[in-house]
């Protein structure tokens, strides 16, 4: 219920109206350039990006339809050079999602760390993935590490991936942590939304700083919806983004990705991170939205289609691609 709870609350943060922008402060900021080095955005503590203004290229002429022998093939390999991933909240992968994660070029899984999970499974789930080349992320989070109060938690993931990669040689560690925090679902975040974002940056901080000396390198990675900005969470959205060796956006609103993700591409650029576009594939919030929210029924075809439109409009960024959920990649690859 975790997930279609966060899901829920987080289609009714991203169907909230924009904010009007405050104009930037007279203070010297940093210049951004875009992607085509033409338009910049002045940076400062107290402004990010406009969503019209951040790095994104745009066509100037209308172009012709392509022919049915016209349509361009897509290159998958290269399309997905930068990377393609998988989360997987259900079951450690048996062979069947195995192989479907190959048939779907996938190079990286993001497996929720559920607390029956034994040491035994786990590490025999590390070695599996390491022998057919696909990178491991643990998968975890709830609301309330939204509250520095409630570090313990984010401390005891990092604890367990740490235990669980000195059990294994050091191919088949764990690359990093993906932390799904949504403070949005909390009674609070009504009230207090930039404290909410503030307190959870703050421990994104700590846990990267309890890591840093460690002998292998964690990336610690955020999950945030692509709303932030437009609800008026800039600065805060900006410093998570800044603290964060990953960000993962979830980019649920089908045709509108490559404007959704303007500002947080060119602030990703900015501060060269690496940037996952999530595309939702569960089927059980077609009704509440009006199928405009997942792919369940365009299939993978399409979700393809539309990163290689995303990445024509970014082409300078290092943007890679990632579905939500395995559980659902299966079904929709056995349908295609």
């Amino acid at each position: 219920m975790k997930r279609v709870k966060g899901i829920i609350n987080c289609i009714i943060c991203m169907s909230l109206p924009a904010f009007v922008m405050a104009g930037c402060s007279s203070s010297e900021g940093i210049t951004l350039y875009d992607s085509d080095q033409y338009q910049t955005v002045s940076i400062n503590d107290g402004f990010v990006p406009e969503a019209e203004e951040a790095a994104v290229v745009e066509t100037t002429e209308a172009e012709e339809p392509l022919g049915e022998e016209q349509v361009e093939e897509i290159d998958i390999e290269k399309l997905f050079s930068l990377g393609a991933g998988v989360f997987s909240w259900d079951h450690l992968p048996n062979i069947k999602d195995v192989q479907c994660m190959q048939d779907n070029h996938i190079t990286e899984v993001y497996q929720y760390l559920r607390p029956e999970y034994t040491d035994q499974e786990m590490t025999d789930f590390l070695k599996a993935m390491n022998d057919v080349d696909i990178d491991v992320y643990i998968l975890d989070g709830e609301p309330e590490w939204s509250y520095e109060t409630e570090y313990p938690g984010m401390r005891s993931a990092l604890e367990r991936v740490r235990n669980l990669n000195s059990s294994v040689e050091p191919d088949a560690r764990i690359k990093g942590i993906v932390y799904d925090v949504e403070p949005y679902v909390l009674d609070k975040w009504h009230n207090i939304p930039d404290q909410l974002l503030e307190e959870y940056t703050n421990n994104i901080i700590s846990i990267k700083q309890e890591c840093a000396a460690d002998e292998d390198h964690l990336d610690i990675c955020v999950c945030i919806p692509y709303s932030y900005d437009n609800m008026g969470h800039d600065r805060a959205m900006r410093k998570l983004l800044k603290e964060s060796d990953q960000i993962f956006v979830l980019n649920y609103l089908k045709g509108m990705e490559i404007e959704n993700i303007k500002r947080e591409a060119a602030l990703a650029r900015y501060y060269s991170k690496r940037m996952v576009n999530v595309y939702e594939l569960q089927p059980g919030l077609l009704s509440q939205t009006n199928n405009t929210i997942t792919y369940y029924k365009d299939g993978i075809e399409a979700v393809i289609e539309n990163y290689a439109e995303l990445m024509k409009a970014y082409p300078d960024h290092n943007i890679a691609i990632a579905y939500h959920t395995l559980e659902y990649l299966r079904v929709l690859s056995l349908k295609e």
